[in-house]
């Protein structure tokens, strides 16, 4: 009778472990960072020999519980890293690329409008160039057009430190997710495998990973115990209770590079790092286009005003500031009177009529429009991109969930099943206290 007890109280024993753990998942269905968990029961064998001159004996006492399994899939887990990583570098680098479009842009009041309507309003002064009205409105012109460099620039150059900002801020986040791995590491060298405990440190392990791979192009080892060893530029940067200090390094093309420990490390090669650092440079470039389009603007305009003279027969004066780029570009006050609209033979508006000769052989208008389509170009790469992107890591991520995730269907049939065995485990003890009740009766 002592063996079924035994039998009946490690089956007891056993399905309580995997009711726990069905009810565990149950209770974690909603939770993206958890993996299924199932409980492996085994025969509980015991060996034996009453005489060392005879063989071992051996024979079956019941239940026992083997370990508490993830439901995980390491090459899974290690796909969906990759195609998250790939996502939100696009996702990230769409976001910022859209943003400078809005600077470029400046709700509708773009470089490109403001320039057209000052040739429009030199064509308009110069079929009356007398008129003081027109010569303030020609004028007026000139300073919208200024303030449009200055404003576009003042925005992009915003966005761009904006940009800075939330790479300097997501870099200071990663070194303390390589602290919070290095103390998992330490922890699941210290637990043992096929526990609840462990498994709980493997789903957190995983969810730092998931943070460190989508931010920088990281490489993931894994070890006994599931140990996690990640290296960046060829230098490890979390192992078991040791991690790197990474630090942002600009350069000169507005992008960054990451280093170690003080050491030189690379330029980030995927996830957001790489999206942020991509568009930064992006807008450094435009950037430079744009004071050079500045810059090409007031010398042309000063150039083209001082080869003109103005009602009282004097030299044009210069009308734009220079050398201080799209940020730095102001009109000089003038008035109607000092406009030099007149050419050097004292044509009334010769020099104005000089000014639409330069609107097609200057190009600025032309080059604006080459910034904006380059622009364009980016952002159309971009979203191709982050569709390709999207649709990989929506593959990934479900054959990962088809693995991993807690189906609730399954979970109730497995809850069902365990309460039969658990009332079948305590039928076995009831039927060996009945029938011991009933031997002990007879005497």
């Amino acid at each position: 009778m002592s063996g079924l007890f035994s039998i009946g109280r490690s089956a007891l024993r056993g399905y309580t472990a995997a009711l726990d753990t069905v009810s565990q998942n149950i209770a974690n269905s909603e939770n993206g960072d958890y993996v299924r968990r199932a409980v492996r029961l085994g025969d509980a064998t015991i060996t034996g020999s009453l005489n060392p001159l005879y063989s071992v004996q051996s024979g079956l006492n019941g239940v026992a519980v083997g370990e508490i399994a993830r439901s995980g899939d390491e090459f899974l887990e290690a796909s969906v890293r990759m195609s998250g990583a790939a996502l939100v570098r696009a996702e990230t680098a769409t976001s910022w690329l859209g943003a400078i479009e809005s600077g470029l842009d400046n709700a509708g009041e773009h470089v490109g409008k403001r320039l057209t309507e000052f040739y429009t309003r030199a064509q308009e002064l110069s079929a009356v160039p007398f008129d003081s009205a027109l010569r303030v409105t020609f004028i007026n012109e000139i300073n919208s057009t200024a303030e449009t460099f200055r404003r576009t620039a003042d925005t992009m150059n915003l966005t761009k430190d904006q940009i800075g900002s939330r790479a300097l801020s997501e870099v200071n986040g990663m070194t303390q997710s390589l602290e919070a791995l290095a103390s998992i590491n330490l922890d699941l060298r210290r637990t043992q495998p096929g526990t609840q405990a462990h498994a709980g440190l493997l789903d957190n392990r995983d969810s730092v990973l998931a943070v460190l791979s989508e931010r920088l192009d990281v490489k993931i080892s894994l070890g006994d115990n599931g140990i996690a060893t990640v290296s960046y530029a060829d230098m490890e940067i979390a192992g078991i209770a040791t991690s790197a200090k990474l630090t942002m390094v600009d350069r000169p093309d507005g992008s960054f590079r990451i280093d170690v420990n003080g050491q030189e490390g690379k330029v980030p090669a995927n996830g957001m790092l790489a999206g942020l650092s991509r568009t930064r440079s992006a807008v450094t470039t435009e950037l430079a286009q744009l004071d050079q389009l500045a810059e090409d603007f007031a010398t042309q305009v000063n150039s083209w005003h001082a080869g003109g003279v103005t009602d009282a027969g004097a030299a044009g004066k210069q009308l734009v500031t220079t050398g201080g780029g799209a940020a730095g570009i102001q009109l000089i006050a003038t008035k109607p009177e000092e406009l030099a609209v007149a050419d050097s033979t004292g044509k009334p508006n010769g020099n104005l009529v000089a000014l639409a000769g330069l609107r097609t052989s200057g190009g600025i208008e032309q080059n604006w429009n080459q910034l904006i389509a380059g622009h364009s170009n980016l952002v159309l790469a971009a979203q191709n991109e982050q569709a390709a992107a999207t649709a990989l890591d929506r593959n990934s991520r479900s054959r990962r969930d088809d693995v991993a995730r807690v189906d609730l269907d399954r979970e109730t049939a497995d809850l069902i099943r365990l309460q039969q065995s658990y009332d079948a485990a305590s039928r076995v003890i009831q039927v060996a206290r009945e029938t011991t009740q009933s031997i002990l009766s007879i005497f």
